[in-house]
């Protein structure tokens, strides 16, 4: 049987789409002839910044899941400033324009290089380099973000000569709020230095599209593409079994459901949704907000003539996600207009998928993201200047639905991204 140590900093409790890819793919894994040994923080010493206590459930019986003590200088700033006050993902909940938050950003980035989770790599090594020894393991996962993370793998290969796969969900030096991480040219030395160290030394790297590979690849000539296994972030089809449909065709629905920063610049959504409701075209309609949305998208939206129409949900655990994804008519999906937004696949776009609904995607045409949803023939992508054909989108679905017309049967394509099927080939690859 063969034995894999899996070490990644998130896990439930913590919520979100990255903790779910390697919490759901283990559940499978752990079918499979692989032994699954997890290295993770503590809950008590992690700085989360969502938890979600329903994902507990998700975590095989099988899987041997070691938690260990951390420092973390993010949990320290919180009690500063307020924990709603620390950053989440992609920088939503803070104003990045005022002084003191580029100040706190600059001493994170030169300090803490690459991520102030950093800290706890003294733990999480000691404890791996304990479990490897006694269940004698060849085999290392290391999953990031955070980055730091992957700094783990290096010293391990280095130490133990093991079979290293580096999975990276993101970019790193290219993700799209690193501008706002104020680095001196020190710092952006050092955290490219470290990139291309875990790109050149990992005997196998996952990602999860084709363009962040190629991203990656472009950085140096030395690197060997050959070693890279694009495994997409995915559903898991037992979370839709449990679900009640209870929407009906008298309320349009369109949801949107995680992180939504200044960066994404949705507003051509909403104009949109204005016009069409000025117009008469779309009438009796509400539009759900889940998540973590940034203090001027919201305020656009309070100071407009959609405010009364809008919904904003706070985080919520991931069934009640799933249940609001299933139960509307319309699904918006936002890729953020930043450099190399065309690798930018999130992970709540196959739960999407999972769904059967139609999407409409506000990104680059020619992204991951809007070649995923074509290929599952699964609703349409626009760019920010198409405020018309946005318009003429969302009046299609509104009425072919108000006519109880349209189908939410998924496509066939739709199975690709099932992570049932993706384990099945991570275990092909690591036997």
């Amino acid at each position: 049987m063969k034995k894999v140590l899996i070490i990644t900093y998130y896990w439930p409790p913590s919520g979100g789409a990255g903790v779910q890819r390697w919490v759901k793919l283990t559940k499978y894994l752990a079918k499979l002839d692989i032994e699954i040994f997890v290295i993770t923080v503590d809950e008590k010493y992690a700085s989360y910044m969502v938890l979600d206590e329903s994902l507990q459930k998700d975590i095989s019986e099988n899987v041997n899941v070691f938690r260990t003590k951390s420092f973390e200088p993010i949990n320290l700033y919180g009690k500063i400033v307020g924990k709603k006050n620390i950053p989440t993902a992609g920088f939503s909940n803070v104003d990045n324009s005022t002084v003191k938050q580029r100040i706190i950003n600059f001493i994170r980035s030169n300090l803490f290089i690459p991520d102030p989770r950093r800290c706890w790599n003294r733990y999480a090594y000691k404890k791996a380099c304990e479990v490897i020894e006694k269940f004698s393991i060849t085999n290392v996962i290391t999953t990031s973000p955070p980055h730091s993370s992957q700094l783990l793998g290096l010293k391990l290969k280095k130490k133990y000569n093991l079979n290293w796969i580096a999975d990276l969900r993101d970019p790193w030096t290219d993700i799209y709020y690193y501008s706002l991480l104020n680095h001196s040219f020190l710092s952006k030395r050092i955290d490219r230095y470290y990139e291309m160290k875990i790109l050149k030394n990992a005997d196998s790297i996952f990602t999860v599209s084709e363009s962040l590979r190629n991203l990656f690849l472009l950085k140096d000539s030395k690197i060997n593409k050959h070693k890279f296994y694009v495994i997409p972030n995915g559903f898991d089809p037992q979370d839709f079994n449990d679900i009640s449909v209870v929407n009906t065709y008298d309320e349009f629905t369109i949801t949107y459901t995680g992180t939504m920063s200044s960066s994404y610049k949705p507003n051509v959504l909403f104009d949109a949704l204005i016009q069409l409701t000025e117009q008469g075209l779309i009438k009796k309609f509400v539009v759900n907000i889940v998540g973590s949305i940034s203090k001027d998208i919201k305020s656009y939206i309070l100071n407009s003539r959609l405010s009364e129409y809008v919904n904003f949900i706070p985080n919520v655990p991931h069934a009640e996600i799933i249940g609001y994804q299933i139960n509307s008519h319309l699904l918006l999906l936002v890729i953020p207009e930043v450099d190399n937004s065309e690798v930018i696949l999130t992970g709540k776009i196959f739960e999407y998928l999972a769904t059967g609904n139609k999407i409409l995607c506000l990104g680059p045409k020619l992204g991951d993201a809007s070649k995923i949803i074509e290929l599952c023939h699964a609703g349409v992508t626009f760019e920010r200047n198409e405020l018309s054909e946005i318009m003429s989108f969302i009046a299609y679905i509104y009425q072919f639905n108000k006519s109880n017309k349209m189908s939410d049967k998924r496509h066939k394509n739709v199975e690709l991204f099932n992570r049932e099927i993706q384990a099945k080939k991570i275990f092909e690859l690591i036997s």
